[in-house]
C-alpha cells in the first residue's frame, strides 16, 4: 500500500515548534486546565487525535457530529474507572459501493492510562487506547500517547498510532502487515490486526484562549483515502468521491456553552468542514445537589419520667385503643414522606413497622425518616425503634435502633448510628402485626404517555413509538397481585418488518414454524423478528399477569408468575433465591416454560414453545461494583452463559454491560458471534432535585439475534437488593437527610 508522507513543511513543524514550546515553560508551571475536549470519537483529544486524560471518574459523555467528509455519528462514552474509558459509537458515511450510498457502523473503544501527569515534575500522562476493537473494522486502529500541561492554559500531546491513524506519515513497521477488515469478522473482537502494520507519529495542542473557547490543532496521519476514493484505501467495499485532503493539519475550536455542554466546529486536512456537539454529566454532580425535598421533621426527645409518668410505665399499652389511634398518625405521616406504612407490632417496649418506600431512590433515606417520625408518635416507654422494609410484598431485611441512641445521635456523622443500628432477616411471622386498613386488597392505576425507542440499528439509527399506557395492579394479598399493561400506539416510525429474507410481512406471518426456522438456518427465530412486534395500531397489551412473591424462610425467596409474561412471551416463570440480608453473595434458579405470543392479537399464540433453565450467582464487588453470571439454556435451546458488571453510583445512576456467549456457531449466531450490550439508567430525582425512584434509560446491544436471548421478567435479586446490607449502607449518608 502507498503512503502518504509528511510535507516538509509539516515536518519542520513537528520538529520545531513543540521543542520551542517546551523550552519556553518551566517546569511545574501547574496543571492547566483547559477543559476536557471530546474529540470526533467520543474522548479526550482534539478533533481526530487521542489525548491521554481521562474524564472524571464515573463521567458519561456523548458527542453528536457531522463532517463533510467523515460523515455523520454519535458516541456515548463512559468512565468506567478512574484509568479506563469506553465508548460505543455508531456512525454512518458515503459508500459508493453500497446499493444505498452509504453505510451504518458500530464500534466499540476502550482506553487504558498507563501513567498520571506529575504536576511537579516533567512526567506527563501515558495511555494506550484500541479504537473500533469490536465492530467493522472501518474506523480500527490503536495507539500510544502521551499529555502533558505546559501551561495553565496549554496542553499538548503527541503519541503513535496504527491502522486507521497510519494511513499517511508511516515511519515504519514493527510487524507483519495488517490484515484487511473481513465482512465475516465484523462485530468480533479485532485482535489479529492490533498494533501491527504501519505506524506513524500524531500530535496535537490545546489553547485555552478564555474561559469558555479552546482552540484545537492536530497533526493526524488519517488522511480519510477511504471517504475520498483514494487508491490507498485498504477496504475494498469501501469508496467514497470526496475530494482529498490537501495536508494532514486539522484545526478546530471547542467552545463551552454551559457547564455541561459544548459545541464546535474544526476544518480536516484545509478542505472539509465538520461541527459537533457534546456534552458530559457526573453521576456526582447534580444539577441540584441539595436536593429541593422538604426537610424531614426532627427527632423528638423523650420528656423527663416526671412529666409524663403514665407514658413512661406502659401502662398505655393496654387500652386497646391505643395501637390505632397511634398506626393512624404514624401511616399519615409517612404518607406525607413518601412511605406506606403495610403494618405495625407495638408493645410498652417495642414498635416494629413494615413500610414500603415508594419515594426516596437510597432505602436509607426512608429509614432515617421513618424513625425520626417513630420518636414523635411513640409513647416514651418505647425504647426499640424496628424498621422493616417490604419489597415485592415481602419483608427483606429489618433495622433495630435503640430510641436512646437516635435521640443522642441525630446531630452526628450518620456513621456513627450506622455503628448501632443492627440488620437482620426480618422474621417470616410476626403475630403482633396489625395490617393497615386498605393495604390489600389495594387496586392502583396509572394513565400516561408511552414512549419506546430503539437506538442504532444497522437499519435504522432511530425508531420510535408514542403512544398512551394504561398501568393497573391489584394487590390480592402481600405478595399476590394482578398487574397488567394496555397500549395503544398513536404514530412513530417502528413500523412492522419481516426478518431476513422474508419477501413480505403477510409471507412471513402465514409461514408455519417449520419454514421460518429452515429459512434462519434451522435456528429458531426467538427475537430475530422483534420488529414484527412494532407498528401495531391495535391496543396491545405487553403484560397481564398474576405474581406470587413469598419469602418463606430466612434468606430464601420465592417468585411464581403466570400470564403474557412479556411483548413476545407468555407462560409460566418460576425462580428461587437465596440471599442472606448480610450477605454479599446470592444464589437462583429460574426455569421458565414459555409460549411464542402472535405479532398483533394479543390473546393468541404460535407455534413456538421453549423451556429455560438457569441458575445464577450475584456478587457485590464494593465500590458501587455488581457482577452476574447466569448459566443455562436459552430460548433457541442453546446452552451458555451471561456475565454483566453493573456500577452504580450512590445518586441512583447505574451503568452496566454484558456479554452471552453460547455454543450456537459464529455463523448461527449472526454478525458479532456473541451477544453483548450496555445499558444506562439515570434517576429523575437526580435531574429534578426532587425525591423519586423512576428513572429514565435504556439498553443498546447487538444486532437482534437468537442465541443468549432469555424471557425478560422481574427478578427477585434485583427487587430485594435496595433494602439489603450493601446497598443500604452503600446510601447510608443520606439517612439524616
Amino acid at each position: 500500500m502507498t503512503k502518504r508522507r509528511p510535507t516538509p513543511t509539516t515536518r519542520r513543524l513537528l520538529a520545531s515548534a513543540l521543542p520551542v514550546v517546551a523550552a519556553l515553560v518551566p517546569a511545574g508551571a501547574g496543571l492547566a486546565d483547559p477543559g476536557i475536549v471530546l474529540n470526533r470519537y467520543a474522548l479526550p483529544g482534539a478533533i481526530d487525535t487521542p489525548s491521554a486524560e481521562m474524564m472524571p471518574d464515573g463521567t458519561l459523555g456523548a458527542v453528536l457530529g457531522y463532517s463533510g467528509v467523515g460523515g455523520n455519528g454519535v458516541g456515548v462514552s463512559f468512565q468506567v474507572l478512574p484509568r479506563v474509558s469506553a465508548v460505543l459509537r455508531y456512525g454512518k458515511f458515503d459508500n459508493d459501493a453500497m446499493a444505498h450510498g452509504y453505510t451504518r457502523e458500530r464500534s466499540f473503544d476502550l482506553r487504558l492510562q498507563l501513567l498520571t501527569e506529575d504536576p511537579d515534575g516533567w512526567r506527563p500522562s501515558v495511555a494506550v487506547g484500541l479504537q473500533d476493537m469490536i465492530g467493522t473494522g472501518y474506523y480500527s486502529s490503536e495507539y500510544i500517547v502521551a499529555t502533558r500541561n505546559l501551561t495553565p492554559r496549554l496542553r499538548v500531546s503527541a503519541g503513535l498510532g496504527w491502522g486507521r491513524l497510519a494511513r499517511s506519515g508511516g515511519i515504519g513497521s514493527l510487524s507483519d502487515d495488517r490484515p484487511v477488515p473481513d465482512a465475516q469478522d465484523r462485530g468480533r473482537l479485532t485482535n489479529a490486526s492490533w498494533f501491527r502494520g504501519e505506524m506513524a507519529p500524531f500530535a496535537n495542542i490545546a489553547w485555552q484562549a478564555t474561559d469558555k473557547l479552546t482552540l484545537l490543532a492536530e497533526y493526524s496521519g488519517d488522511d480519510y483515502a477511504c471517504e475520498t476514493g483514494d487508491s490507498s484505501c485498504a477496504v475494498e467495499d469501501w469508496r467514497s468521491d470526496d475530494e482529498a485532503l490537501k495536508n494532514n493539519l486539522n484545526l478546530g475550536l471547542n467552545y463551552r456553552a454551559g457547564q455541561h455542554y459544548n459545541i464546535g466546529a474544526y476544518v480536516l486536512g484545509g478542505r472539509h468542514f465538520g461541527i459537533q456537539a457534546s456534552l458530559a454529566l457526573n453521576p456526582r454532580q447534580a444539577p441540584y445537589p441539595s436536593g429541593l425535598e422538604k426537610a424531614p421533621a426532627p427527632v423528638r426527645p423523650r420528656v423527663a419520667p416526671a412529666a409524663d409518668p403514665e407514658g413512661w410505665s406502659g401502662r398505655w399499652s393496654a387500652d386497646p385503643t391505643a395501637q390505632p389511634a397511634i398506626q393512624k398518625a404514624l401511616g399519615d405521616a409517612l404518607a406525607k414522606e413518601g412511605q406506606t406504612l403495610e403494618s405495625m407490632a407495638l408493645t410498652a417496649t417495642r414498635a416494629e413497622v413494615r413500610i414500603r418506600n415508594t419515594r426516596h431512590i437510597q432505602q436509607a433515606e426512608a429509614i432515617g425518616r421513618t424513625v425520626r417520625l417513630m420518636t414523635r408518635a411513640l409513647p416514651p416507654s418505647v425504647e426499640t425503634l424496628v424498621v422493616t422494609s417490604v419489597e415485592g410484598g415481602m419483608p427483606v431485611s429489618s433495622l433495630s435502633f435503640r430510641r436512646s441512641d437516635v435521640e443522642r445521635l441525630e446531630n452526628t456523622e450518620a456513621g456513627r448510628i450506622a455503628a448501632v443500628a443492627t440488620l437482620t432477616d426480618p422474621a417470616a411471622r410476626n403475630d403482633l402485626l396489625v395490617q393497615s386498613p386498605g393495604i390489600a386488597p389495594r387496586f392502583q392505576w396509572s394513565l400516561g404517555p408511552s414512549f419506546t425507542v430503539g437506538l442504532f440499528d444497522p437499519d435504522e439509527p432511530l425508531r420510535y413509538e408514542v403512544g398512551a399506557a394504561l398501568n393497573g395492579s391489584y394487590e390480592l394479598t402481600p405478595g399476590l397481585t394482578v398487574k397488567g399493561t394496555l397500549r395503544q400506539r398513536l404514530f412513530g416510525n417502528a413500523d412492522q418488518k419481516a426478518p431476513g429474507d422474508w419477501a413480505s410481512i403477510d409471507d412471513y406471518r402465514n409461514a408455519t414454524w417449520d419454514q421460518i426456522v429452515d429459512e434462519n438456518g434451522g435456528i429458531p427465530r426467538v427475537r430475530s423478528d422483534s420488529r414484527m412486534y412494532s407498528g401495531n395500531d391495535r391496543l396491545q397489551v405487553p403484560q397481564l399477569v398474576l405474581n406470587w412473591n413469598a419469602h418463606p424462610a430466612p434468606a430464601i425467596y420465592t417468585r411464581v408468575t403466570v400470564g403474557l409474561l412479556e411483548t413476545m412471551y407468555g407462560g409460566i416463570s418460576t425462580e428461587v433465591l437465596w440471599k442472606p440480608v448480610e450477605s454479599r453473595l446470592a444464589l437462583g434458579a429460574e426455569v421458565n416454560r414459555v409460549r411464542k405470543r402472535d405479532y398483533r392479537d394479543a390473546f393468541e399464540f404460535l407455534d413456538y414453545e421453549a423451556t429455560t433453565a438457569h441458575v445464577s450467582a450475584y456478587y457485590e464487588l464494593g465500590d458501587g461494583f455488581m457482577g452476574q453470571l447466569d448459566v443455562g439454556k436459552y430460548l433457541a435451546g442453546d446452552t451458555g452463559a451471561t456475565l454483566s458488571l453493573r456500577r452504580e453510583f450512590a445518586s441512583g445512576w447505574s451503568v452496566s454491560a454484558y456479554v452471552t456467549k453460547t455454543d450456537l456457531s459464529n455463523d448461527d449466531s449472526g454478525e458479532g458471534s456473541f451477544d453483548k450490550g450496555v445499558s444506562v439508567q439515570i434517576p429523575m430525582n437526580w435531574a429534578l432535585g426532587t425525591p423519586s425512584k423512576r428513572s429514565v434509560g435504556g439498553s443498546i446491544s447487538s444486532n437482534t439475534r437468537d442465541s443468549g436471548q432469555r424471557v425478560r421478567t422481574e427478578r427477585l435479586y434485583h427487587t430485594i437488593r435496595d433494602s439489603h446490607s450493601t446497598k443500604v449502607y452503600d446510601g447510608w449518608g443520606r439517612f439524616w437527610r
